[in-house]
């Protein structure tokens, strides 16, 4: 579903991932702990931009091979991560909503949540925006100076989907009135030519 996984380097060896989506069913469930090994990277954890089904995937394959690797989600969506062998409400839903119920056991079998996340928290020094609408939970992440040149980064998951355009709200969890609300709030307190790094498609485009 073309979700974008970032790994992003905090110095020293270490880095976070954000939204690990590989999996089984589509063939690509090492590529992102392959990629780790090969550059000698320390995962310090794993943050998620939301629950969706699509963006977890990955999860179980990354803490496997790193078992310290601690998994931050937003507090409100924390019952969809909660080791219990099956997916939460949300994601029950939805994966029927697409017609993958084949996708169930492998969300079943991702972790639980370690870290929870809430407005304006900084984690791996990066600032916390609380930005629902797409999921109750959804957030971005945001610094100031995290370009290649000095510009701001943003990390926005699906509440900028992809160029262009904003997660869809019509699912379980979905609101139009708090995305909008969600998307006025980057505008403006996100400064402009800031780097986007959104949840699907293009990505390292200018705000």
């Amino acid at each position: 579903m073309k979700v974008n996984t970032l790994i992003v380097p905090l110095g020293d060896g270490q880095c976070f991932v954000v939204d690990p989506a590989g999996c089984s069913l589509s063939g690509d469930a090492n590529v992102v702990t392959d990629y780790l090994k090969a550059h000698k990277l320390e995962c310090a954890g794993i943050v998620l931009t939301h629950s969706h089904f699509d963006h977890i995937t990955g999860i179980a394959q990354i803490k496997a091979a790193f078992l310290a690797a601690k998994i931050a989600l937003h507090e409100s969506e924390f019952s969809e991560l909660n080791g219990s062998g099956a997916p939460g409400p949300m994601n029950n839903s939805v994966l029927h909503f697409f017609g993958a119920p084949e996708l169930i056991s492998v969300v079943a079998e991702q972790p639980a949540a370690d870290t929870p996340l809430r407005e304006g928290m900084s984690i791996f020094d990066w600032t916390v925006l609380h930005t629902p609408g797409h999921t109750p939970g959804s957030i971005c992440l945001y610094k100031a100076d995290a370009g290649e040149h000095g510009e701001g980064v943003l990390i926005s998951g699906d509440t900028l989907f992809d160029y262009g355009g904003y997660g869809r709200t019509d699912m379980y969890g979905g609101d139009e009135v708090e995305i909008r609300k969600s998307l006025a709030r980057l505008q403006r307190e996100v400064p402009a030519g800031t780097l986007v790094y959104p949840g699907h498609d293009n990505f390292g485009f200018m705000l």
